[in-house]
């Protein structure tokens, strides 16, 4: 329990160490270039700790089964007997189950948009689940911001920069200290739900960190106070691209995981309410553009939704056919010692 509580505090920690250097980012402008290798270090080292902790949390629920008393029979008697072989596999069956469940979920969240099977188009009768619709209004609200971005931008006066970082990064470590309390709330009370949402919340961070971290790169786009303030994208900027707004990736994710596992007005008027702060305050502090902080929310809304619900929806989904149930066939045969 000690080692799975300093994991979560060093994913904090971390976190706040990449906030603090933007902070300083916003008072050097576009000149400074220094920053750059240690922002993305830094970037490394949350994803890391991140992932740790996700692997502490299973590990928690999972115990390794006790090495003080004498091992049982083994089937096979010539498996060679190294001073630690439980911990060890135990160690690796945890990280291999991390590293399987990032991996369905990226699959899943990145052909979600794309899927045209359940859109009604076999019946003549498109956007009975809505999937499209919901497709459109997105890329078109976001086209709309885009083309409005540098006038917005250039209205914010250069006073509210400061105020408006320190909010965000207030409330951004109010949301992390949220999820995180949580899940040490219940590893104290042994409250199972409350662990659960812990979990959860890791991992929908760590899916919406891979997003829109790859978002990043291939966008590459100008921050407001980078160049003349146009927020060009494919720009060169890749160890600190401004599409999408991270902050608001990460708090967004969160406040869907707590307000998807406890759905009471008032968590959810507290989660959502500090994650529209952090949106918000990325645009009045001068290091987002509108657009980047619409994708961010909406994606790490998506993300902590789905992380929520899906078992939920494997639990009460139909059988599917053998050709749709063969990936998911195959990944359960896949185990990485």
């Amino acid at each position: 329990m000690e080692e799975a509580c300093m994991v979560l505090m060093g994913s904090m920690l971390s976190f706040g160490a990449d906030m603090e250097h933007q902070k300083a980012t916003a008072r050097c402008g576009a000149g400074s270039v220094n920053w750059l290798p240690r922002s993305m270090r830094t970037t490394t080292r949350t994803a890391t700790f991140m992932i740790i902790a996700l692997a502490a949390a299973v590990g928690q629920q999972v115990p390794a089964p006790a090495t003080s008393q004498q091992p049982a029979a083994q089937p096979i008697p010539d498996v060679p007997s190294s001073t630690p072989p439980g911990q060890s596999r135990s160690f690796g069956q945890t990280m291999g189950t991390v590293v399987k469940t990032i991996g369905e979920d990226e699959w899943h969240l990145i052909k979600a948009p794309f899927q045209t099977d359940s859109l009604g188009f076999s019946t003549g009768t498109p956007f009975r689940n809505r999937t499209l619709l919901w497709d459109a209004l997105v890329v078109g609200s976001t086209g709309v911001l885009i083309a409005n971005d540098e006038s917005v931008a250039r209205q914010v006066p250069v006073s509210w920069h400061q105020t408006s970082v320190n909010l965000s990064n207030g409330f951004t470590y109010g949301t992390a200290a949220t999820a995180g309390g949580i899940y040490l709330t219940g590893l104290f009370t042994h409250d199972e739900h409350a662990q659960r949402t812990g979990v959860l919340a890791a991992e929908a961070s760590i899916d919406s960190f891979l997003l829109y971290g790859a978002m990043k790169l291939i966008f590459n786009r100008q921050r407001p106070y980078m160049g003349n303030g146009e927020g060009k994208f494919f720009a060169g900027n890749f160890s600190s691209g401004s599409f999408p707004s991270g902050h608001a990736t990460f708090t967004w994710t969160l406040a869907s995981v707590v307000a998807h596992e406890y759905p009471k007005w008032p968590v959810q008027l507290l989660m959502y309410g500090a994650a529209t702060t952090v949106a918000t305050t990325r645009v009045t502090g001068g290091q987002h553009f509108p657009s980047d902080v619409f994708v961010g929310s909406t994606l790490g809304f998506l993300v902590g939704r789905y992380v929520a619900n899906k078992d939920k929806h494997a639990q009460g989904s139909h059988p599917a056919s053998r050709v749709k149930r063969l990936p998911d066939a195959i990944l359960g045969h896949v185990a990485i010692q």
